[in-house]
């Protein structure tokens, strides 16, 4: 399977502001109930980065959700508030779970982590989640036999922390794989599609001067 190369152009960067605290006091009347569970957003939450780590490998490397799954690597550049995941599949992965294994990758990456941090956004049908508006991401899916090589990777992007992003859509993936296994570049396939429009203007012209 050839790769897909996803170059998506990239919106103005949001701001990464996390909500403010919103601590409710409790009744001065009123004992504090030792054990109770505290869920007030906090702004000063540390993550546990390797727990994270840990944690997504457990995920992503579970094989009764994700039959085509085989590793799973978690980079983080903390100084520069980067992180990469990566996704590795085996050869035989269809294109057709491509965009769903991606989605997947990136929202569910977002949503463990706000469980450890309540002041980030969860994702939606709408959004990858919050904690790319506060953290850069790059992301790949690999094939086994050659996750060493990037060039091979199924997909791959980067985007800064704050950039708002699209992923391609299961069509839009396999339009993309179709090119790319008969050899056909886009500028390719839109310049035949021009020429087939213009052969049938000229027809349509030629039939109605007669």
């Amino acid at each position: 399977m050839k790769k897909i190369l996803v170059l998506l152009a990239c919106a103005a960067a949001l701001s990464g502001c996390a909500p403010k605290s919103n601590i409710v006091q409790p009744d001065s009347t009123e004992g504090t109930v030792a054990g109770e569970p505290d869920f007030d957003v906090k702004d000063d939450v540390e993550i546990d980065w390797q727990q994270a780590s840990t944690d997504a490998e457990d995920m992503f490397e579970d094989t009764d959700e994700y039959p085509y799954s085989v590793d799973f690597h978690f980079l983080l550049e903390p100084e520069k508030k980067e992180i990469m995941l990566v996704w590795v599949v085996k050869d035989d992965f269809p294109s057709s779970e491509l965009a769903e294994y991606a989605d997947t990758l990136i929202k569910g990456f977002n949503d463990m982590i706000a469980t450890q941090d309540f002041s980030i956004e969860r994702s939606s049908d709408t959004s990858y989640g919050g904690l790319w508006k506060r953290y850069g991401l790059s992301f790949g899916i690999a094939p086994e036999s050659t996750q060493d090589d990037e060039s091979t990777w199924l997909i791959s992007a980067s985007y800064p922390a704050g950039t708002e992003f699209v992923l391609p859509s299961a069509g839009e993936i396999q339009k993309a794989m179709d090119r790319a296994e008969s050899g056909e570049s886009a500028e390719e396939t839109a310049s035949a599609e021009s020429t087939d429009a213009a052969g049938e203007t000229q027809g349509a012209s030629e039939a109605a001067a007669q």
